[in-house]
């Protein structure tokens, strides 16, 4: 250091003990400081703890560009650089924070104290509140080692909870005591982008044992800390879960619910009887809403069982209320099925490669929370029995692993942005399921009763009793424990009705059960029965009229004749819309819009109806399909692309409500050209009218092709067209009209969105599907053609619709009128897009 320096600052030397280059490495850290009046009494500061009165004098200093580089640090413009360097000379941006990693990595914590407060002084006033010096050093001390160079590495490995908490004592940082304070700031998150790093702190080995020692006052923290740090604590506690056991237990009733999972996670690696020693008090105290997940954890381990059973008896004059006595008695008569046949059958071979992944693995899970052995999911399909990983589960000291393996199907995904395993799950799949099901008929009695699977509300709800059933086809036989609750399915008016039935087949008690309910039930159960019964071949049955099953009068006729697997869409709406409070006459009343229609299935199965592109097949004396331009005597043709010829015998009656010809060819045309607006039509031609190819050749700027030609060759390249039968209701944004005769149809819109299987390319009848909220094409279509032909809006409905360019949906329509008299010259062309 120059003389001059040590002459001007002498009374700033570090006190003794204090590494001989760590004011030389401050004064280069607050150089910029030096072009205010400041920089001596803050080094001063500092190193002794001289004159804190600087500390108000940087007011003036914090929203100047010296202030900011002090307090925030990293690389500054030339523009600043350049005053600080010209007071000390050969001075950077990286100079600064080289200096400042050797504060941090070696100033004793009094001194590290003062750095934070006049951090804090220099911090801008925007910072959340409240926030303290400690936590603006903290997050200070993460930015700056936050690079991978080894100087950054050794100041991060220095500090530690522990230093924390010196430095918190050191420096008298609010709160009743330093390791209150420490925890309290490295599990506060705020706006600051570091503030989610602060955690990282507690994430060591040194975080582990610093957890470990203040066991006791974790509990207070938690309690004020968030619903994001708490579940992190409870994920850090987990490795030590029996040192954290009290907190833990705590947590399992926490007012969030991935807390609560996360706590349950980390409990279910200490023995049975320790988990219920913890867990008992619940029962009689905790909110009932909160009480679900404890009361299945209790009754998977020894001793569960009977702690539920002894919370329901009461001790006397002190009854528990109904809210909490329904779901103990409901877990207790439930936890009386947990006790299976054992192995149904012997485990199959299994691939030695993931066999020895099996042995080793799992045990990694202990760390990993409610979210264990993230990606087993695509280890399924190579497991023919889920009992290879459940076993290996079970190994490595999970106590829940029969359920944690269960709960992969309604919490992982089929593929990186696939569907739960349990929505789309096939008969094929569930085979590699039943045999643990079988062992577990409270597990089996608990998913067919259905529950909200969703650990998120923006996650998939999957639907547990159908999953549950499609595995139950698979048993050899049927549980008798599952028998009451799949005949109360069997007699319902759900869509779960018909799978129950063929879990349950025809045996005695099947029919004994069908023919009981037939003669004393309620209506609907009747109705039920009659259906169960004449499927069944019962002589002198008949089974009730289809569609039966939604009441008198709900669906249009044409709705009602739709296949039980159709209508199990509708089912499964009707169930959510309710659940989500719109009153049951309004979601009837809404039913009642419910359209048939034809669509492209998901896997492209069902019956050939059309071909997709060319060749062209007309007439001979057809004219080609387009539009002319030009004066008298300069005519063009500019020709229509032939999208869609469709069979219209392979039309099944009544798959949908247009008045289609019974057969003959429908042909589908479109130019997709957005300008002004695309062009296309249909024509028909009746069925025995001579066709011969006819060359036809558009020309135009087609929407996100090359050429028409590239379009053509796609089309032709799928060549066959599929359709199944399908439901629709509305879509589009409702009028003012629909509005006052469903109130709740925003709602009700937004529930049927939800109900997409990934088909639907190609639609043939039905209600329009939305795009981007654009509008009801066929209001559109039949505003546009009022004037013109004097039309009642109501007369016009979809054609055809076809989700065939990126981000746009086309659409055919036409009047009821005009279909009846073959007019296909008067459908019309909309494209909604976004390109």
């Amino acid at each position: 250091m120059p003389q001059h320096e040590m002459e001007k600052t002498g009374a700033a030397q570090p006190p003794t003990g204090t590494p001989a280059d760590l004011a030389t490495e401050l004064r280069t850290c607050l150089a910029p400081l030096r072009s205010c009046r400041a920089f001596d009494g803050a080094v001063g500061y500092v190193l002794r703890g001289t004159g804190p009165e600087v500390l108000a004098a940087l007011d003036d200093v914090r929203s100047t560009p010296a202030g900011k580089m002090v307090s925030a640090g990293g690389n500054w413009r030339d523009e600043h650089v350049a005053p600080v360097a010209d007071l000390q000379p050969g001075w950077s941006s990286e100079a600064g924070d080289a200096a400042r990693l050797v504060v941090y990595r070696d100033a004793p914590a009094d001194v590290l104290a003062r750095f934070g407060h006049l951090l804090h002084a220099l911090a801008t006033s925007d910072r959340p509140h409240p926030t303290t010096w400690l936590t603006t050093l903290t997050d200070n001390v993460l930015k700056a080692t936050g690079s991978r160079s080894e100087a950054s590495h050794q100041a991060r490995t220095r500090w530690t909870p522990d230093l924390v908490s010196e430095v918190a004592g050191a420096g008298g940082a609010p709160g009743r005591t330093p390791v209150h304070t420490t925890l309290t700031t490295l599990l506060h998150i705020d706006d600051d982008r570091y503030s989610t790093h602060r955690y990282a702190l507690l994430a060591t080995d040194a975080g582990d044992a610093f957890l470990a020692r203040h066991a006791d006052v974790l509990p207070e923290i938690v309690t004020a800390a968030g619903p994001g740090p708490r579940r992190l604590l409870t994920l850090r506690c987990a490795r030590d879960a029996e040192q954290h056991a009290g907190l833990l237990a705590a947590l399992t009733v926490d007012e969030d619910l991935s807390v609560r999972a996360e706590a349950l996670a980390a409990l279910a690696w200490l023995d049975g009887p320790r988990q219920v020693e913890l867990l008992r008090p619940h029962l009689r105290t905790a909110a009932p809403d909160r009480l679900g997940a404890v009361l299945r954890r209790l009754s998977d381990v020894d001793g569960g069982p009977a702690a539920i059973r002894d919370a329901l008896r009461a001790p006397e004059g002190h009854p528990l209320d109904a809210e909490r006595a329904e779901p103990l008695r409901r877990a207790a008569d439930r936890a009386s099925l947990a006790k299976g046949p054992g192995a149904v059958v012997p485990l199959p071979p299994t691939d030695a490669g993931l066999l020895a992944e099996l042995n080793t693995r799992p045990a990694a899970s202990r760390l990993e929370g409610d979210w264990f052995w993230p990606g087993v999911e695509q280890r399924l399909a190579r497991i023919p029995d889920v009992r290879v990983l459940r076993n290996a589960l079970r190994q490595a000291g999970m106590t829940d692993a029969d359920r944690r393996v269960v709960a992969l199907l309604t919490t992982r995904n089929t593929g990186a942005f696939g569907r739960r395993i349990g929505a789309v799950l096939t008969p094929e799949d569930a085979v590699r399921w039943w045999p643990l099901l079988a062992e577990r008929p409270d597990l089996v009695d608990e998913y067919l009763e259905g529950f909200d699977s969703r650990r998120h509300p923006d996650d998939e709800a999957v639907d547990t009793t159908h999953m549950m059933l499609t595995i139950l086809e698979c048993f050899p036989e049927v549980p008798k424990a599952s028998v009451p609750r799949l005949t109360s399915i069997a007699l319902g008016v759900s869509r779960h009705r018909l799978a129950a039935r063929r879990v349950l087949g025809d045996g005695p008690g099947a029919r004994a059960a069908a023919r009981a309910a037939l003669d004393g039930a309620a209506e609907m159960t009747r109705r039920s029965a009659a259906e169960w019964l004449a499927g069944l071949g019962e002589p002198g049955v008949a089974a009730p009229e289809p569609g039966w099953e939604f009441g008198d009068g709900v669906l249009s006729p044409a709705a009602r004749t739709l296949p039980a697997a159709t209508l199990r869409w509708l089912d499964r709406f009707r169930e959510q819309a309710l659940e989500r409070g719109v009153p049951a006459p309004d979601v009837n009343r809404w039913l009642g819009l419910a359209r048939p229609m034809l669509r492209t299935a998901p896997d492209g199965s069902g019956p050939v109806v059309g071909r997709l592109g060319g060749p062209l097949m007309l007439p001979p004396d057809f004219p080609t399909p387009g539009d002319s331009y030009g004066s008298a005597g300069e005519e063009y043709e500019l020709h229509h692309q032939l999208i869609l010829t469709l069979d219209l015998s392979a039309v099944p009656d009544g798959a949908t409500d247009l008045p289609l010809p019974p057969d003959g060819t429908l042909l589908l045309f479109v130019n997709a050209d957005l300008e002004p607006w695309p062009a296309g039509g249909a024509v028909y031609v009746p069925a025995g009218v001579p066709v011969e190819e006819r060359e036809s050749s558009p020309d135009y700027e087609i929407y996100e092709y090359d050429s028409p030609e590239e379009l053509d060759a796609e089309l032709r390249g799928v060549g066959e067209l599929r359709l199944v039968p399908g439901v629709s209701l509305p879509s589009t944004p409702p009028d003012d009209e629909t509005l006052a005769r469903h109130p709740h149809a925003e709602t009700l819109r937004d529930v049927w969105s939800d109900r997409i299987d990934g088909g639907g390319d190609w639609q043939l009848g039905g209600h329009a599907a939305d795009f981007d909220g654009y509008g009801d094409p066929v209001a559109v279509a039949a505003y546009a053609a009022a004037g013109d032909r004097g039309t009642d809006p109501d007369d016009w409905v979809l054609l055809a619709q076809w989700v065939g360019f990126p981000m746009s949906i086309l659409y055919w329509t036409i009047t009821r009128q005009d279909l009846a008299a073959r007019r296909f010259d008067r459908v019309t062309v909309q494209m909604h897009a976004n390109p």
